[in-house]
């Protein structure tokens, strides 16, 4: 039985399907040979009583079906085509319906185009968190449930690639990457598909376990990417540091510095000092670098407001587009920068992104440093998470991957903060 043009009068059609019970027929007919191939005899099932009254009536049969019959479909078209419809099963179901379709074979295009979703090249997806990512995309099935077919979703998937291929950022927008993936400045924010693969990717990137819940801290896995949601929600926390000029930033910086006072810096705050002053200056040598804000909360504590300290920038973990603007501001005006973080595999990233990126050196984190950390911090916590190879100490990756305990900066205060304490009463800091 082969699918044709419909022939039959509309009008007798639209009799036929407003008879009691026979637009259910059809249908049930019409799902049976859509379900594919071309069978001569079919399975109707669950007819209710209409249903079940037009397929006798059609028949020519006295006595009613069950509810689950048999149906010989050559018997079923010459009977339309011996009645006043004189058309066949087929032209009458058109007629009624539009063409048939195919759902077996539809079905199994469908798999095929989800199944060539997945075989895509992008030069991002040689970075291993990136593939990690991919993979956990294709394994989860979120790209079924964001997008209502492999069409959409092929497109969905090649803009989220094309925003991750530009992460980790130094200072973008998030509307402005948006709009340069899709053409629609919104498309990242939360809630949307886009963003929802996206923040996974960003995760990875970071060495997260997932994505956050709260606003706060999907604000904050953007700004580890090098994302600006906004300029005000972007912020460095410092203690100490001098600057020379007298825009409101400086007047701030060295007010806090004056009392031993933290000051946290907004991202607004810094690109205003950048416009209004050729570069960042300050009377600085040496800033220290770590990643934790207990260390500078110990430092003012500690601090005698009479007395400079050595100034101290806190990345707060993986520095956002603030705190990497400051950074670098403060590596341009050649000022060395020293780092310390947590023993465990984040810090060793951060270490790793502050030394390539602005040329940091360590302050007390080396493999002897470490070796002593362990030997002091009680208790000392497992280390997790996947190794990462020290850039600027071969040996510390190697001794920590040997004795695997985590030291973090809180267990390490007291000699932190005895190399920011004023000079005068304490020897220099050294690069160690």
């Amino acid at each position: 039985m082969t699918s044709s043009e419909p022939t039959v009068d509309g009008r007798t059609v639209a009799e036929l399907a407003a008879r009691p019970g026979y637009a259910a027929l059809l249908a049930a007919v019409r799902s049976r040979l859509e379900a594919g191939g071309d069978p001569e005899t079919i399975t109707l099932r669950d007819l209710d009583d209409e249903a079940r009254a037009a397929l006798a009536d059609l028949l020519g049969r006295r006595r009613l079906p069950g509810r689950t019959v048999r149906v010989h479909l050559p018997e079923l078209d010459a009977k339309l085509r011996a009645s006043r419809v004189d058309a066949g099963l087929v032209e009458v179901l058109e007629a009624v319906g539009g063409p048939l379709g195919d759902r077996r074979a539809a079905r199994f295009r469908k798999q095929q185009a989800w199944a060539a979703l997945w075989h895509v090249e992008h030069t991002t997806l040689a970075r291993p968190q990136i593939a990690a990512w991919f993979d956990e995309l294709r394994a989860s099935g979120v790209l079924r449930r964001l997008t209502p077919g492999p069409d959409d979703a092929r497109e969905l998937l090649e803009q989220a690639l094309a925003v991750i291929a530009q992460l980790p950022a130094r200072g973008v927008a998030r509307s402005v990457l948006a709009a340069d993936a899709t053409g629609d400045p919104h498309a990242l924010d939360h809630g949307r598909p886009l963003s929802t693969l996206v923040l996974r990717g960003a995760a990875r990137l970071v060495d997260r376990d997932g994505v956050p819940a709260a606003a706060r801290d999907r604000r904050q896995l953007w700004a580890d990417v090098g994302v600006i949601c906004d300029p005000l929600s972007s912020s460095v926390l410092v203690c100490g540091l001098r600057l020379s000029g007298i825009d409101i930033v400086a007047a701030a910086c060295n007010d806090h510095a004056g009392f031993g006072v933290p000051l946290r810096l907004t991202l607004h705050q810094l690109q205003a000092t950048d416009r209004d002053n050729d570069g960042l200056r300050t009377p600085h040598s040496r800033v220290q670098v770590c990643e934790n804000p207990a260390v500078v909360a110990a430092a003012a504590h500690h601090l005698d407001a009479d007395e400079p300290a050595v100034p101290l920038v806190c990345t707060d973990g993986m520095p956002d587009v603030a705190c990497d603007r400051l950074l670098s501001a403060l590596a341009d005006a050649g000022v060395e920068l020293a780092f310390h973080g947590d023993f465990d595999w984040g810090g060793v990233r951060i270490g790793n992104l502050l030394a390539s990126r602005f040329g940091a050196v360590p302050w007390r984190f080396t493999a002897a440093d470490y070796r002593r950390a362990v030997s002091t911090a009680a208790p000392a916590q497992p280390l997790s998470g996947s190794p990462v190879d020290a850039v600027w100490d071969a040996g510390l990756t190697r001794v920590m991957r040997e004795t695997g305990r985590a030291v973090s900066e809180e267990q390490l205060l007291d000699v932190l903060i005895g190399d920011l304490l004023p000079q005068s009463s304490h020897s220099a800091p050294g690069p160690t």
